[in-house]
């Protein structure tokens, strides 16, 4: 799932109290707990940085869940290194799926 709002504002401020309401979206669907919370809630600036910092963050790893849809179960692949070995796992499964969804650099 891409990063939204309410991602950024969980990872800023982790165990906090606040809710969000998507319909009436951005910074005025937050409902932040001043009092409870005993600080402030982010700025609109400090979140919109965050949500930016985040969706590069779930772009530069999204080679990682391409690859995770792609490999078989972890019970498959352990029968197969039993049959197989270690070394014929890594050139049938491993690689292939590796080359196809490369590492950026």
């Amino acid at each position: 799932m891409t990063p939204d709002i309410f991602a950024a504002l969980v990872s800023l401020r982790p165990s906090k109290n606040f809710s969000y309401e998507p319909e009436v979206g951005g910074y005025a669907g937050i409902n932040y707990d001043t009092e409870a919370n005993g600080d402030t809630c982010p700025t609109e600036d400090e979140l919109k940085t965050e949500l930016t910092r985040l969706e590069k963050e779930y772009t530069d790893t999204e080679y990682q869940r391409k690859r995770v849809e792609e490999y078989p179960t972890w019970e498959t692949q352990l029968d197969y290194i039993y049959h197989n070995g270690i070394d014929k796992w890594k050139t049938d499964i491993v690689d292939p799926i590796k080359a196809k969804y490369p590492k950026p650099s």
